[in-house]
């Protein structure tokens, strides 16, 4: 299966209205392109903002917008939320299809250097969603320095490891090799959205990465939009080739 799969590299501020209307803007422009897919950053609405939490509602509130365009267009959306259920704040990721939430993903590990874990309740499961347009898992931003959840997805089924995130400045050279090593150690395809600001806090560099581990396009530091051209049976192809995840039951048997 071919298609084109597209990052939305978001700058996100202080303003939730001006967020929403960013995110949807570079919807509108990857379904301009043709776009089967498009990753947004982490919490897209409000940012890592505290002062943004009090007014938070849920998932299907937050995304009514982006609901209402993707009701008539074929594009898989999955978006970076802050949502609030039962009274508790999630650190999420929505799937979103012909106008549905069609998978949700919460955050398991709260990013430690900060007050994440003041403010979210944490997930409580990895998962592998089954899309019209492949097996996909997702992981958010501080997860992805721990192969272990990207080698379960993989385990899982999934073709493609979608990451949202807001990947600071400071340690963007660990983001930029981190994405790589996750897609080369399980030959899959990783579409890693990370966040921009005007303070240069986070500075982009979102990317898509094909099983091999090469780089197809790369952001550089401000609000765009990157897609590329990716073909499912890479995944298999490239694990025929190299058949390396074939000793993975060796390798637990040892560690």
């Amino acid at each position: 299966m071919e298609l084109i799969a597209a990052c939305g590299q978001q700058r996100i501020i202080r303003d939730v209205r001006t967020n929403k209307s960013k995110g949807l803007s570079l919807i509108k422009r990857a379904v301009q392109v043709n776009a089967s897919i498009i990753v947004l950053p982490e919490a897209s609405n409000t940012g890592l903002f505290p002062e943004n939490y009090e007014n938070v509602k849920t998932a299907e509130e937050e995304l009514d917008t982006v609901l209402k365009l993707s009701e008539k267009k074929d594009i898989l959306i999955i978006a970076g939320v802050v949502e609030k259920e039962g009274g508790k704040l999630y650190n999420s990721v929505c799937l979103i299809h012909r106008g549905e939430i069609t998978g949700k993903y919460r955050k398991i590990l709260p990013f430690p250097l900060t007050h994440e874990k003041d403010h979210f309740t944490p997930g409580k499961e990895l998962k592998v969603f089954e899309t019209p347009f492949g097996k996909i898992g997702v992981l958010v931003c501080y997860e992805i320095r721990f192969p272990e959840f990207a080698r379960k997805l993989t385990k899982m089924g999934a073709e493609i490891i979608a990451i949202p995130a807001e990947f600071p400045s400071v340690r963007i050279e660990h983001w930029r090799t981190i994405i790589r090593a996750r897609a080369i150690e399980n030959q899959v395809y990783v579409l890693a959205t990370n966040s921009v600001d005007f303070e240069k806090n986070y500075n982009g560099y979102s990317a898509i990465i094909d099983p091999y581990g090469r780089v197809l396009n790369e952001a550089g530091e401000l609000q765009e939009l990157i897609f590329a051209k990716i073909n499912l049976e890479e995944v298999e192809k490239c694990r025929r080739q190299y058949p390396f995840l074939n000793d993975l039951k060796k390798v637990e048997k040892i560690v």
